[in-house]
């Protein structure tokens, strides 16, 4: 299964000591999607360790979560460009453009020693299925697919390099358990259209209902 691995202990303990320290504190503050150009300097930390770990061949998008509760099955694609279709035209637009990355990454940041759940899913040979969304909140695998479960592990850097369908469980006590922050970034062949002129975003309000919804907003990142 050579489009997913798994490798432990990625980081130096002062690299990763500062990584964790600075995700654990800052969480609230780092914009929801954030892109790093491959002609361009680090601007912060988070850009120094992905060029650390990955160089500097592609463009990079990143973001951090503190995901206690459970996420759907979905892809990895041009999210931040369909939450803001998805607003602008109060649901999905089949023909939205959808763009895949070349890979994804998730390095374990602070995972609480405690935690119960919490484990990634990805169904390896589920690759996306064309005209669906990639916020698929109606995606259904089918029974007895192959499934990986893996438990977060701090240091600990999954990767996959198709567009497969992953979730996460929700930590089961969560009322003991504060942090399952984990650092996930996609390496890009182009720079997507949404990052033309703004670099980081925060995230979207799709609440129709009680009317607070909005687009993701561009906004500053000073965070070094």
């Amino acid at each position: 299964m050579d489009h997913i691995k798994y490798s432990k202990n990625v980081l130096d303990p002062d690299r990763f000591r500062d990584l964790k320290d600075l995700c654990t504190k800052h969480v609230n503050e780092i914009p929801s999607y954030n892109f790093c150009r491959k002609t361009e300097e680090s601007s912060n930390y988070l850009e120094e360790i992905i060029r650390h770990l990955i160089g500097r061949e592609h463009h990079v998008e990143y973001w951090v979560r503190n995901a206690l509760d459970p996420t759907l099955f979905h892809v990895d694609g041009n999210e931040l460009e369909q939450k803001i279709e998805y607003v602008r035209h109060r649901g999905f637009d089949p023909d939205t453009n959808i763009e895949f990355p070349l890979n994804t990454h998730i390095l374990y940041v602070n995972i609480d020693s405690r935690m119960e759940g919490g484990e990634l899913h990805i169904l390896p040979y589920n690759t996306y299925i064309q005209g669906r969304p990639i916020m698929d909140t109606n995606y259904q695998p089918l029974d007895k697919s192959p499934m990986i479960t893996i438990k977060p592990i701090e240091n600990n850097l999954v990767l996959w390099t198709k567009p497969v369908y992953h979730a996460v469980s929700g930590v089961i006590n969560s009322d003991v358990v504060r942090n399952r922050i984990s650092f996930m970034f996609s390496s890009w062949d182009k720079i997507p259209k949404v990052y033309e002129k703004h670099e980081h975003w925060s995230n979207y309000n799709p609440d129709f209902i009680a009317g607070t919804q909005h687009e993701p907003k561009p906004m500053e990142f000073n965070l070094k």
